[in-house]
């Protein structure tokens, strides 16, 4: 019974589908655009949860959403609205995040060069996927996070990704982050404090490390240098 309220549940929500893919991703050959942001003030960032965000939601069958690339192990966390915050925000350190999904293209099509970038990020900057491949979805939650995970491992990818849960809403998610753009691919660096400081809105190019590689940097002080005694 619990297979069957699943498919009628994602068969409602494909038919009510507020955003399509057509919306959400950036076609090839569309401008790139670039930010570097000063961190957002306490003001300027969305409000904090009445209560302490829940920690990500591991799906139902922890071992169906997991596969593995290479060396690595991905298991494909859901989460919530109050989890995503958690995800973006405070106490998590400096990381870089990529938002994607399997069915955009341009998204697949920048895999390559975030390998490269994984590869140049110094220790302890991680770079994580969010898949928002449930805002146009394509089956039910435990389904796609499957996908997302067996996805992740086809191409080689040396980096986990959460997956955006089907109880979120795209206006939700937009509002509570404050996004202006609302497509994907988009690549963020994100402090300690939760601010987004440098964004790639748009697909990756090599043009873009260099920047990047600076803002972390400034972000972050030193990373493995040697020791000067």
């Amino acid at each position: 019974m619990g297979r069957i309220r699943r498919l009628i549940r994602g068969g409602l929500r494909r038919a009510s589908s507020v955003v399509s893919k057509h919306e959400l991703f950036e076609k090839p050959g569309e401008r790139t655009r670039t930010e570097s942001l000063p961190p957002r003030t306490p003001s300027e960032r969305p409000p904090a949860p009445a209560q302490a965000p829940a920690p990500p939601r591991p799906v139902e069958v922890p071992e169906a959403h997991t596969a593995e690339s290479g060396q690595v192990m991905l298991s494909v966390p859901v989460l919530d609205l109050d989890g995503v915050l958690a995800f973006l925000g405070a106490g998590r350190g400096l990381r870089v995040v990529n938002h994607w999904a399997t069915w955009c293209i341009p998204c697949v099509e920048e895999f390559d060069l975030l390998k490269s970038l994984n590869a140049q990020l110094p220790d302890g900057v991680p770079l994580e996927g969010l898949s928002w491949d449930l805002f146009d979805p394509r089956g039910d939650e435990d389904d796609i996070a499957e996908h997302v995970a067996n996805f992740s491992s086809g191409h080689s990818l040396p980096y986990p990704s959460s997956l955006i849960g089907e109880e979120v809403e795209p206006p939700a998610f937009f509002e509570a982050l404050g996004l202006s753009n609302q497509t994907i691919p988009q690549t963020w660096l994100v402090d300690d404090n939760g601010a987004v400081v440098y964004r790639v809105e748009g697909a990756l190019t090599e043009a873009h490390f260099e920047p990047l590689l600076s803002a972390i940097y400034d972000a972050g002080g030193d990373f493995g240098g040697e020791d000067d005694g």
